[in-house]
């Protein structure tokens, strides 16, 4: 069929320029739409349809969850992830770690140039990792644990570390150490130097313009409207396309409509509670993959904040009321439930049991805990999704199943932004949220724990006596793969009936695109690697 339609769409083709050069000057219509993709682009321009929270195009400022798609088209990094979370050489050609596990020495991939011309060296290397340390900015965190970065010849960086860091390489591959050409950015206002957090300015800059050595150079970016990339000349590997659009377009059916027409070829923004509405499109392929982002339940562990939430005894109650078969087949295919903060397809990851639930256990620990009659408590759910399933839909279900122990969950909506900052602040007593990995390594989960990001703002104190942090420290320094994966299961087994959590699903990513594209594949850091896209 995909034979007979190209052979068509070639006769079409050779008919529609046959007709405009016997037309002369007349009309032309450039209103697009046609179903090779790419409307309005030229045959070899890729249009993306998506609903971004791009804040900045400054690599080093950037933590929103689709930057590194646009970062990783853009700039290059030591190393990257793609499919998997091992992570794989780019600038840098191989690496030696010493007997300390604290200084990396890497050797760089000569003859790579920025879209300036400029020579890529250790010098630039230094420069960006010093200058995302240094401005103190949402990016910072990722390499807080770097003490110095040194560059004893052009193509050799030597990165010292604090302490070891079994997920370092992983780190590498995030945005906060994209490489960017030290000229360039000096150039128009940036800096490297300890004060750069007052005294850099080239943020505003970099929104309009590119300094790396990615397959892209940044053409123009109209925040909350479109991103336009051209292909970069002076690239080192293969680009497939010359120019990628990514396009602003909020509603998800209006994502179904334009790829339908052609108007777009990929779409970000499908839900597996829409994709229904694209399957047997002609013309559309979708792709189903296990995902990374996990919804969860926080119940704050501070009697004052979270009330009756924080006893253990019911946070275990709530935990075994929910239905994970249900929640399963209302978040689709390729869902899975990790047994609690530790995703597929990291280190030693469990999973849940779809029987997980026992209702007469919950109610028997509601009782225990003096609530035999169960109580009101605010729910708080965000006006927002998680890979196209609204959170509100499993906010009822969450409702309904605590209903049956006797929690009456009063649902109260909000804007994502307003329940991130209360959430934020450790004042939310009982609501829902999802956590997206900033680097694909079990170390990033690790922010769930007792002290760490996450755990402080559900308020949660150790209580296992140290053995927590323990099997912590194993995780985030040990370099043998197979003691971290027995750390990583113990430490699941220890927090799973006694956390401020429930841990829902690990969601899947829903991926549609035109059938004449070649090479599509999602992946969860970059989301999609522009360059290997193929539209015939």
């Amino acid at each position: 069929m995909k034979k007979h339609r190209k052979v068509a769409l070639g006769l079409l083709s050779a008919l529609v320029l046959m007709l405009t050069a016997c037309g002369g000057g007349g009309e032309t219509d450039d209103s697009g739409g046609g179903a090779s993709g790419g409307s309005g682009g030229g045959d070899n321009t890729l249009i993306v349809g998506m609903d971004s929270d791009l804040k900045t195009l400054d690599p080093a400022h950037g933590y929103e969850v689709y930057g590194n798609m646009i970062y990783y088209a853009l700039y290059d990094n030591l190393y990257r992830t793609y499919d998997t979370s091992t992570p794989e050489p780019s600038l840098a050609e191989d690496h030696e770690l010493d007997d300390t596990q604290t200084v990396y020495t890497f050797k760089l991939k000569e003859g790579v140039k920025f879209s300036s011309g400029n020579d890529l060296t250790s010098k630039d290397v230094a420069f960006s990792i010093n200058r995302t340390m240094n401005l103190k900015s949402n990016t910072t965190p990722i390499t807080e644990n770097v003490k110095s970065v040194e560059t004893p010849e052009d193509y050799t960086v030597v990165i010292t570390l604090n302490e070891p860091d079994a997920s370092f390489l992983v780190k590498l591959a995030n945005n906060a150490f994209a490489v960017l050409d030290s000229e360039v950015v000096k150039e128009h206002g940036g800096t490297d130097a300890e004060d750069a957090a007052t005294t850099d300015t080239a943020e505003e800059w970099l929104n309009q313009n590119s300094a790396g050595s990615g397959a892209y150079v940044l053409s123009e970016w109209k925040q909350n409207v479109e991103v336009v990339l051209d292909r970069n000349e002076e690239y080192w590997g293969e680009v497939k396309n010359d120019k990628v659009i990514c396009k602003e377009i909020p509603d998800v059916n209006t994502q179904i409509q334009n790829l339908k027409q052609g108007d777009i070829d990929i779409a970000l923004g499908i839900g597996v509670d829409n994709a229904s509405q694209l399957e047997g499109q002609d013309g559309v392929e979708l792709s189903n993959y296990t995902g990374t982002s996990t919804t969860f339940l926080l119940m704050n562990d501070d009697p004052e904040v979270g009330g009756p939430m924080a006893d253990p005894k019911v946070q275990e109650a709530v935990r075994l009321a929910i239905n994970y078969k249900e929640l399963l087949e209302i978040c689709g295919d390729k869902a899975v439930l990790p047994l609690n903060i530790v995703p597929q397809g990291f280190t030693g990851a469990l999973e849940k049991e779809t029987d997980f639930m026992d209702l007469d256990e919950a109610k028997k620990l509601m009782e225990e805990a003096g609530f035999a009659d169960g109580f009101d408590v605010k729910f708080t759910v965000a006006n927002f999704d998680t890979e196209g399933m609204s959170w509100t839909t499993i906010g009822q279900k969450i409702k309904d199943d605590l209903s049956k122990i006797g929690i009456n969950a009063e649902i109260e909506t909000s804007e994502i932004g307003v329940v991130i900052d209360s959430y934020r602040e450790g004042k939310e007593s009982f609501l829902l949220m999802h956590w997206h990995p900033d680097y694909m390594d079990i170390n990033n989960q690790l922010a769930f724990l007792p002290g760490e990001t996450i755990g402080e703002r559900a308020n949660w104190q150790d209580p296992s006596d140290g053995k927590i942090g323990e099997l912590q420290t194993t995780i985030q320094t040990e370099s043998d793969e197979d003691k971290r994966s027995a750390a990583s299961k113990e430490l699941q087994e220890l927090i799973t009936h006694d956390m401020p959590y429930a841990l829902l699903v690990q969601h899947p990513k829903v991926l549609a695109y035109r059938s004449n594209l070649d090479d599509v594949n999602y992946y969860e850091v970059q989301k999609i690697s522009f360059q290997d896209v193929t539209i015939n």
